[in-house]
C-alpha cells in the first residue's frame, strides 16, 4: 500500500512538471511576436515620442475664512481682485488662489513660509497697509487661506 502511495505520488509530480514546462514554452511563442512587433513599432517611431509626460497637478478644494475687521482704505474703493501663485509643497506644483486685496494695498508683501501647527505647510503674505493673507496647506492637499484686516 505505501508503495502505491509513493507511486502516485511520483505519477503526480512528473505530471507537475510536464505540465509547467509545456505551459513555459507556450508563453515564450505567443510572447515571441509581440516583442517583435514591439521592436518593430520602437524603431520607426520618432525620438520625442518617448518625451517624458508632465506631472499631473491635481487642482485643490481652497476654503476662504476672513478674520478680524474688514479692512477700509480712504472713502471705501473697491477691492482689487488678486492671484497668488503658492508653490504646493507636496507637489511642487502652482496652486492660484484668488484673493481680493484692498485698494490701499500696493506694492509687494512680505512672504514668509515654514511650518505650522497640525503638520501644515503655510505660506504668509503681509502688506504694509495691515493686510495679511495666510495659505496653509492640509495634509490631504486641501488648501485653507485666511485673510486679516487690521
Amino acid at each position: 500500500m505505501l508503495t502505491k502511495r509513493v507511486v502516485l505520488a511520483a505519477l503526480s509530480l512528473g505530471a507537475l512538471v510536464v505540465l509547467s514546462q509545456a505551459q513555459r514554452a507556450e508563453a515564450r511563442l505567443t510572447a515571441e511576436p509581440v516583442m517583435a512587433r514591439l521592436m518593430n513599432l520602437t524603431s520607426t517611431q520618432s525620438p520625442d515620442c518617448c518625451a517624458p509626460q508632465p506631472i499631473c497637478c491635481p487642482t485643490p478644494c481652497i476654503t476662504y475664512r476672513h478674520r478680524g475687521p474688514k479692512l477700509c482704505c480712504g472713502c471705501c474703493q473697491p477691492p482689487v481682485p488678486t492671484v497668488l501663485s503658492v508653490k504646493h509643497p507636496c507637489t511642487g506644483c502652482p496652486v492660484e488662489v484668488s484673493v481680493c486685496l484692498p485698494a490701499c494695498c500696493t506694492g509687494e508683501p512680505k512672504v514668509c513660509c515654514g511650518p505650522g501647527i497640525l503638520c501644515r505647510e503655510v505660506v504668509h503674505y503681509d502688506w504694509c497697509c495691515g493686510y495679511s493673507v495666510r495659505v496653509a496647506f492640509k495634509p490631504c492637499g486641501d488648501v485653507l487661506v485666511t485673510t486679516w484686516g487690521r
